[in-house]
């Protein structure tokens, strides 16, 4: 221990002993008020100041991280009541009723935003979404355009134009945005995802390049770890994709698709039923409800030459979903 450290600590050991019970009382207060609710400290602001808008913004953030998201809006209304010319107070109340799905009111309050100023490129750009998820798919593209004009770096008005394109069936045109978008963001995880994607359903051996791109950038994605897994399955890549969705069990061990997809393997490529069936156990502890790990419970014993329990599995299914054809086909077969 150095000389100054030393110092220090007698320093504070003779503020301790001359304050006495008075400094642990003082330290609790303090401790007691590093540790308030914001919501209460922001309220105890505005009582004192009433006229401050960003007052109630600040506030409104605070309720929406604590998912109070009508008392955020509500926050963000009494500050546009206060000052209603700031296209930022607009902006934010569009952008909460846009994560509280109220999509039309979000439109209103965005296009407010944009008539006080239209260089405001989150304004531009949620609208854009906006449009989007109304299915107003020429507003949400000439929104997005007019963003890039005022920024031609903005990498999520690339990202949101691909899915405009790719939500009208133009793949091309969704690729070339989605490309341009990680151009401007190498990190943009969730372009190179759409990419690999699109590349996977067009066979494009690129997909596997653009998914592990995503897991360099999120290494323990779930989403991009069952994409590629489910591309190197598709390719008759077992192995790999065995890996793959282990990798996906090991991120995430309540992800039940990695225990069915694995499952499903040793059932149809490998042939190693009772494996097999303990990952389909494993699904169903995760999620009752999923027939596909039941039915394929079913094709198991069916597969061991155990035709008794193929049919009172296939029955159960049926039982809760009658339209399962496959479990319908099983019985015809078990039962001629």
């Amino acid at each position: 221990m150095t000389i100054k450290t030393h110092i220090v600590y007698l320093v504070l050991a003779f503020c301790m002993f001359s304050c006495g019970f008075n400094s642990d009382k003082t330290n609790a207060n303090k401790d007691t008020e590093d540790q308030k609710d914001p919501i209460e400290q922001l309220s105890a602001e505005i009582i004192d100041d009433p006229n401050d808008p960003n007052l109630y913004l600040k506030r409104a953030m605070a309720y929406r991280n604590n998912k109070m998201m009508q008392l955020a809006i509500r926050d963000a209304e009494r500050a546009i009541a206060i000052d209603s010319t700031v296209s930022y107070f607009h902006t934010v109340r569009g952008e909460l009723q846009f994560q509280s799905g109220q999509l039309r009111e979000a439109r209103l309050s965005l296009e407010k935003a944009i008539t006080l100023d239209e260089t405001n490129t989150d304004a531009l750009l949620k609208l854009a979404e906006t449009n989007f998820l109304l299915r107003r798919y020429e507003e949400a593209l000439r929104y997005t355009n007019d963003a890039l004009r005022v920024d031609d770096k903005l990498a999520q008005g690339y990202f949101i134009k691909g899915f405009v394109y790719k939500e009208l069936g133009d793949t091309a045109l969704a690729i070339s945005s989605f490309q341009t978008a990680t151009e401007v963001n190498p990190d943009h995880y969730e372009a190179y995802m759409e990419l690999g994607n699109l590349s996977a359903y067009k066979g494009n051996p690129l997909a596997l390049e653009y998914f592990n791109t995503a897991l360099g950038i999120k290494p323990k994605s779930a989403e991009a770890l069952y994409s590629l897994g489910m591309y190197l399955q598709a390719g008759a890549q077992y192995d790999k994709a065995m890996d793959t969705y282990q990798r996906l069990i090991n991120v995430d061990p309540d992800n039940f698709l990695g225990y069915y997809n694995t499952g499903y393997l040793y059932l149809t490529e490998y042939g190693k039923y009772e494996t097999a069936l303990a990952y389909f156990d494993t699904v169903l502890t995760l999620d009752p409800t999923y027939m596909d790990a039941r039915y394929n419970q079913g094709v198991c014993h069916e597969e061991m030459n155990e035709p008794e329990q193929a049919i009172a599995i296939y029955r159960d299914v049926l039982e809760v979903s009658p339209d399962y054809t496959l479990a319908a086909k099983g019985l015809e077969r078990l039962l001629d």
